[in-house]
């Protein structure tokens, strides 16, 4: 059994064969690994779960279909088992000493009542050239050297378009550094102010000595951050604030005597109380 000559001859067939698709290929191949590790016996013995595993065919339906397509056609012959305990059994038809590779898809099982050990030069099977031979190589090669040889002409030289690239690059490089300088710069990072520097701002708004403690004490006990979650950004815009809503406060909290002493009324003292 020259097993070279007899997948080259089932190859050829395959291709001619429009019937036969990838999972037709795939199933025989396994059929084939199992043919060759029983060392080309008459018949098989074949599992499901085994061939489709070794096939990669995951549907049970793909893989009857393609083993009853394929002992139709007279790539194998499939006897089915009649029984569970059993197995069934494929006998394959050797293709090593056909001649006929060109269009007939029907095996010549002439050979099949001879030993596996009969010589194999008795007969030279015929196999279709391929297309990519050393000719088609060569007459290739030419073309693609004359077509290489007139870009080169019509094309400017290499230097130059090295030399371009070159500073192509370098005005990408110029531009980017540009671009960086003039970006704006980052928002500096908070610091904390001091206790007078604070007491000065507060007195330049009109407001005590005893109001700007509080409100440095306040946000040094806290990290200075703004309602205990963001970090402060701006000291003096928060210190406005707080001058403001102390005012409101003040303002809210006195009596309603106190708040009549800061108005301008005509009073008549004359009228008795």
């Amino acid at each position: 059994m020259n097993y070279i000559h007899h997948m080259e001859n089932t190859l050829v067939k395959f291709a001619n064969d429009q019937r036969v698709t990838p999972w037709h290929i795939s199933l025989y191949l396994s059929l084939f690994q199992i043919w060759n590790s029983t060392h080309f016996k008459k018949e098989i013995s074949i599992h499901r779960n085994e061939l489709m595993h070794l096939s990669k065919i995951g549907s049970a339906n793909t893989y009857s279909k393609c083993l009853k397509q394929l002992s139709d056609w007279k790539y194998i012959k499939y006897t089915p088992s009649k029984s569970r305990f059993t197995a069934s059994k494929v006998h394959m038809y050797r293709f090593d000493t056909t001649r006929d590779t060109t269009s007939n898809t029907t095996p010549d099982t002439s050979c099949d009542t001879t030993s596996d050990t009969s010589s194999d030069n008795t007969s030279v099977p015929l196999v279709r050239p391929y297309t990519n031979n050393i000719k088609h190589i060569i007459n290739y090669n030419k073309q693609y050297k004359t077509k290489e040889g007139e870009e080169k002409k019509s094309s400017p030289p290499l230097s130059k378009n090295k030399k371009d690239k070159s500073s192509f690059r370098k005005d990408e490089l110029h531009s980017s550094d540009m671009s960086k300088k003039t970006s704006p710069t980052k928002r500096k990072k908070f610091v904390p102010p001091e206790l007078k520097e604070v007491k000065t701002f507060f007195h330049e708004n009109k407001s005590s000595y005893q109001v700007a403690e509080m409100f440095f004490n306040h946000f040094e006990s806290n990290g200075w951050m703004v309602g205990g979650r963001s970090k402060m950004k701006n000291w003096k815009a928060a210190a406005r604030n707080w001058i403001s809503r102390n005012e409101q406060y003040q303002t809210q909290n006195q009596s309603p005597a106190q708040q009549r002493l800061h108005v301008n009324e005509n009073k008549d003292y004359s009228e008795p109380l």
